[in-house]
């Protein structure tokens, strides 16, 4: 109760916790979580999507800690082996011609870095997301975010347009797949041609929505909107912050249930096994693009790319996406 009061006295009140009671956890094992009382939970969230191969895996400590004695941190200001592997490693992992990535520590920053990817390449400004879509807690991934509940202020982004969901259990337009002729992908094009200057510079979306209640889209839905956007001139966003890295079972990322190729992709969450880590990988002409300078302080931390590279190699030593 202690912790309680003191979480409730001096963190924002929109630092919500589950419960009346909150939980205090205190320890992890495995696919358990036990808390200050004692008490054990068998952890069905994965530690927010995040824990991909167990709280407190011994490989992933054991690697933590030989790189904490090493060398705790450097700004992507410097290259470092344990960077270098994490990015040579994903592009082996992901899907199609992705190759190129800069690391940050959050899959707001991924999401951010997508977008102004996809608008210096391109050349467009205005970015197609999805209702019932989250993106993160930043300002543009705010504006991109499409849930009042967690939007705390107005878009403060311009030019972001909200296409209608594949949401095929509570179809927006009333209609029953497949007898709608997935309507909702092709009103994208209406939607570029009356809402936008014509020239998009990105689509983006979760292949399977979290936060919008886990919303997944027929066979066909992705093949015909990226189609549509490439069309006119607009590349396509991955947004596997969620599903990335087995979560969506039988393959390392859920867009590949669908056969598409992204042009960019952002992943964070289960990639380090709940250290901060997040990644935005492009194709090279994509990512080539990007001539200004930036940097991320925290971005490719040695401690986490080391904890990244072993919970990748732990997923792959037991083919966890299958099982």
């Amino acid at each position: 109760q202690e912790v309680r009061d003191k979480h409730k006295q001096y963190l924002l009140p929109a630092v919500a916790n589950f419960y009346q009671e909150p939980t205090v956890l205190d320890q992890g094992r495995g696919m358990h979580v036990t808390d200050l009382d004692g008490n054990k939970y068998l952890d069905f969230f994965g530690g927010i999507l995040t824990v991909s191969v167990g709280h407190c895996d011994p490989r992933i400590t054991e690697a933590i800690k030989t790189q904490t004695d090493r060398l705790g941190h450097v700004s992507s200001l410097y290259p470092t082996v344990s960077v270098v592997e994490v990015a040579e490693r994903l592009a082996r992992i992901t899907p199609g011609r992705l190759q190129k990535s800069i690391l940050q520590a959050s899959g707001t920053e991924a999401d951010d870095t997508a977008v102004v990817l996809a608008q210096v390449y391109t050349g467009a400004m205005e970015i197609i997301a999805l209702r019932h879509g989250y993106s993160g807690r930043g300002t543009l991934s705010q504006s991109l975010t499409a849930h009042s509940t967690w939007r705390a202020v107005p878009s403060q982004v311009a030019g972001i347009k909200h296409a209608m969901n594949a949401y095929c259990y509570r179809c927006p337009l009333g209609l029953e797949y497949p007898s709608c002729k997935v309507k909702c992908a092709t009103d994208v094009e209406e939607l570029i041609l009356t809402t936008t200057t014509g020239k998009p510079a990105a689509f983006l979306a979760e292949p399977i929505q979290g936060v919008g209640g886990f919303v997944t889209p027929p066979p066909e839905y992705f093949k015909i909107v990226v189609d549509i956007v490439r069309k006119y001139g607009g590349v396509f966003i991955c947004d596997e912050v969620q599903t990335g890295f087995g979560r969506t079972g039988g393959k390392m990322f859920g867009i590949e249930h669908w056969g598409v190729e992204p042009d960019i992709m952002t992943m964070a969450k289960g990639i380090a096994n709940g250290m901060p880590l997040a990644a935005t990988i492009a194709t090279p002409e994509i990512a080539d693009a990007f001539q200004k300078l930036t940097i991320s302080t925290f971005g490719g931390n040695p401690i986490s790319c080391a904890a990244a590279n072993a919970t990748m190699q732990i997923i792959e030593d037991l083919s966890l996406i299958h099982i």
